[in-house]
């Protein structure tokens, strides 16, 4: 036997949990008059681990929301919060979508912003994690000195948010913070810390995601090195160089396309610099490290910028141990759908004259392999790298070749 009406109540809605009677749960969360029940619906929704009708779920996050909204108890709105962050991101940031506009239309954005904030000192940690997220989706910079409070609040979640909304925000100010926060106690909040970082992206940002790169993280490593990749300078090429080496394969090949990053992305006044220090630092790495993974950029076309560079970093740094690969792999691009990487490729062919890129030639030719315009590159090759009669030239060639991979693309235009 029962012994008080809220017994019977808990029995009830957790038959309705177990049953995955999610309506039923909702019809309590929003028409009961006990605090309680309303608060234990709203655990429960977010307990729900299958909803299978798309509508039904959508009423679900709706009536959660509402609740978040209108609910007149603390902790029913606390539960609500929770429940919608138990059902994912997407629930999630539907709540944080509705809370940033805050459904006030007579309030000003700067209303808007004070309240939020005074959510931030909220005794619900579920209204603290929603401030802090609403807060960078609106990047309130008047919010600046609150948020940082908040990346030291004791709860993992109110502090993950808070380093995501900073680098949202972007503040000079948030920049000493959020690299006290890469030595928290929890990766979540590592990891947020230092994507934060990357998304600021100022020089002094980025200066303090250099010594994650050595850090015993993998994914703590990958996001250094990936975010590294903005800096606009030789500054970060030696710590991405050594990256090469790191030992996950995913770490080596975010430091590769970092260091093509820096190549591509680099200002006139520094591009010169760049492109030298770049290969002066492959230089002196083992090129079974390296050239593998330029000859898997080079030969991907979904983004070709990063191949282009590729190629022309392979024409420069390739030795004898991989000639035959890359030979391969600029022969297959002399048929690239992108001009520009099919005028590198031919380029890199004739640094690698001898008698194994002649005969690959010819075998090319012969067969009629690729395209009409590829082809013709293949003659344009082998007529560089042989004389009148057919016979390879080794020595008293004179050829104009392009340094940088951006002229290609400024003589296509001319």
């Amino acid at each position: 036997m029962f012994n008080d009406q809220s017994d019977v109540d808990e029995t009830f809605l957790y038959k309705l949990e177990r049953e995955s009677k999610a309506l039923k749960l909702v019809a309590h969360l929003r028409l009961s008059e006990k605090t309680y029940v309303r608060r234990r619906a709203a655990e429960m929704l977010g307990n729900l681990r299958e909803i299978p009708d798309p509508e039904e779920r959508q009423r679900v996050v709706e009536a959660l929301v509402t609740a978040v909204s209108e609910d007149d108890d603390d902790s029913v709105r606390a539960a609500a919060i929770d429940a919608l962050y138990q059902r994912g991101e997407e629930s999630f940031d539907y709540l944080i979508s509705e809370l940033s506009g805050l459904e006030l239309s007579e309030s000003t954005d700067r209303t808007a912003t004070r309240l939020l904030t005074e959510w931030l000192s909220s005794d619900h940690p579920e209204f603290r994690m929603v401030a802090a997220t609403a807060l960078g989706r609106r990047e309130a910079t008047a919010a600046v000195p609150a948020l940082i409070e908040a990346l030291t609040d004791s709860d993992t979640r109110v502090r993950t948010r808070a380093a995501r909304a900073c680098g949202r925000v972007g503040d000079p100010r948030v920049v000493d913070p959020l690299s006290e926060r890469l030595r928290d106690d929890r990766q979540q909040v590592r990891e947020a810390a230092a994507n934060a970082l990357g998304t600021i992206g100022t020089e002094a940002a980025l200066k303090e995601l250099v010594p994650l790169t050595q850090a015993d993280s993998e994914s703590l490593r990958l996001i250094a090195v990936d975010e590294l990749g903005q800096f606009g300078s030789v500054k970060p090429v030696v710590v991405l160089v050594d990256a090469l080496d790191d030992d996950s394969s995913m770490v080596q090949r975010a430091a590769m396309l970092s260091l093509l990053e820096l190549l591509t992305g680099a200002s006139t006044d520094e591009a010169e610099a760049v492109q030298k220090t770049i290969v002066e630092q492959l230089d002196r790495v083992d090129g079974g490290e390296t050239v593998p993974s330029l000859l898997d950029i080079a030969s991907d076309g979904t983004r070709p910028a990063h191949r282009q560079t590729a190629i022309w970093l392979l024409s420069r740094i390739a030795g004898e141990d991989h000639r035959s690969a890359v030979i391969d792999c600029f022969i297959e691009t002399l048929d690239a759908d992108d001009e520009v990487s099919a005028q590198l490729a031919e380029d890199g062919l004739k640094e690698l004259r001898g008698p194994e890129l002649e005969k690959r030639l010819r075998v090319y030719l012969n067969r009629e392999q690729g395209s009409p315009a590829a082809r013709e590159r293949a003659r344009n090759v082998l007529d560089e790298i042989c004389d009148g009669s057919g016979e390879l030239v080794t020595t008293g060639v004179d050829y104009t070749y392009i340094d940088d991979p951006a002229d290609y693309t400024e003589q296509q235009g001319e």
